[in-house]
């Protein structure tokens, strides 16, 4: 495929920005990059598909380095007045409710809804958790039919509460390249060491989802003496492949461990605030080197755009004075450490319109100027609320995967208002 007729954000220092650009993919890799003119002359009349880009603003594809799937029947907030129930009691009860017939149907309908809306926003990955399904449905196997419909890419575990959870999933011989933990402080010494093993064994990201981190930290004191993460670290599961989502009342030691251990972590700016949780201070965890990114969380807006230019302007609200330049930085590393957490886990470089970077793309309809390397078009999509940015294609793997020329219509928002009714009329 030759996509001409675009100006391109590579993303890269030394290709920098394309005024009038073309891209060469083969397979599902970028091949060339660089003025079209000269793309075009070198590959001359070819049996390659060409594709217009309308002088649509290209970007890498975002990476979502944390969806909660069931929020997307579900969100965290706006949904008391359907039930009459308390806040505090109804997730509770959903969850109790959907684990009672939750099987691959429903799984697929939310996955399917996340690959749509994802694509729809310029996201081509998503990293995220089921909760609490015990490994009743096929999760390989159902993304691997949504792939083939909406070429995505989904790094998916269910989450794991307990050991006996932990045993499940051992025994099923699912091999998943992620492994969510709900609450890390059911977890003894003897069961965090099977899991070290088990995800070492089958080369897996270990996640730990904190809900409620300061509850944890009491019940771990109380438990065996030690903070959660001294005890991660005692065990030698800090690293490369452990996650920390939503952490945010650590301490400095802790957050020394984390960056000695090439720990990473994890915000979903827009799901803390509905929490009412205290924003963490993400500059100085950078600072310290942490690998901190951005996900979306139990929001199910899958826009990184949107989490970026809210935690922009909550670091720029909390840092009082600061430089507007140095603040956008900062946002700008948090979108590169997503990338860099997707090409981990997925094994494919990803983050560049370069050449041998998987040809994962977004072409914005938009009508404003690329800007120059100080305030550039990254800059303007992110943090001057450009309400014309629209997605007008993404490419996923080297394939056109949304097109909003074409009509996508399905039976698909009738399938989750169906598990949302079922829902409601079970709760007690």
């Amino acid at each position: 495929m030759l996509v001409t007729n675009v100006r391109i954000v590579t993303n890269d220092v030394e290709s920098g920005m394309i005024e009038n650009g073309a891209i060469e993919i083969k397979d599902d890799e970028i091949t060339d990059v660089g003025e079209r003119e000269e793309i075009e002359k070198k590959y001359g009349k070819t049996e390659k598909e060409i594709l217009d880009g309308r002088r649509g603003i290209v970007l890498p594809g975002f990476v979502d380095t944390y969806v909660n799937f069931e929020s997307f029947i579900f969100p965290d907030f706006g949904i008391e007045e359907k039930t009459g129930f308390p806040p505090e009691d109804l997730k509770r009860k959903i969850y109790d409710v959907l684990q009672s017939f939750f099987d691959d149907n429903v799984f697929f309908t939310l996955a399917e809804k996340i690959a749509i809306e994802g694509l729809r926003h310029g996201i081509t990955c998503v990293i995220g958790s089921i909760d609490r399904y015990f490994h009743k449905i096929e999760v390989d196997k159902n993304l691997q039919i949504i792939s083939k419909m909406h070429p995505f890419k989904f790094g998916v575990g269910e989450s794991v509460q307990t050991p006996e959870d932990l045993q499940r999933l051992i025994k099923s011989g699912e091999k998943p390249k992620y492994i969510p933990l709900n609450s890390i402080t059911n977890f003894d010494e003897n069961s965090i060491i099977t899991l070290k093993n088990f995800s070492k064994e089958i080369d897996a990201f270990v996640a730990i989802l904190l809900s409620d981190e300061q509850k944890e930290e009491q019940e771990a004191f109380t438990k065996y003496g030690m903070s959660n993460l001294e005890r991660l670290r005692h065990l030698n599961l800090l690293g490369e492949r452990m996650i920390i989502v939503n952490a945010r009342h650590f301490t400095e030691t802790d957050l020394d461990v984390m960056a000695a251990s090439g720990t990473l972590a994890v915000y979903c700016t827009r799901q803390m605030m509905t929490h009412g949780s205290q924003f963490p201070n993400i500059d100085g965890m950078m600072g310290r080197s942490i690998n901190v990114s951005l996900g979306t969380g139990t929001i199910p807006d899958l826009s990184i755009l949107m989490e970026a230019q809210v935690t922009f302007l909550l670091r720029k609200m909390l840092k009082e004075g600061a430089d507007f330049d140095s603040v956008y930085q900062t946002k700008k590393m948090l979108l590169e450490n997503s990338y860099r957490l997707g090409t981990k886990l997925f094994d494919k470089p990803m983050g560049k319109i370069a050449p041998g970077y998987v040809a994962d793309l977004a072409i914005y309809d938009c009508e404003c100027n690329l800007g120059d390397q100080k305030r550039p078009i990254l800059r303007k999509l992110i943090f001057d609320f450009l309400r014309d940015a629209k997605i007008y294609m993404t490419i996923v793997n080297g394939t056109v995967a949304y097109d909003s020329t074409k009509d996508y219509e399905n039976d698909l928002e009738d399938r989750l208002e169906e598990i949302r009714n079922k829902v409601i009329s079970n709760l007690r």
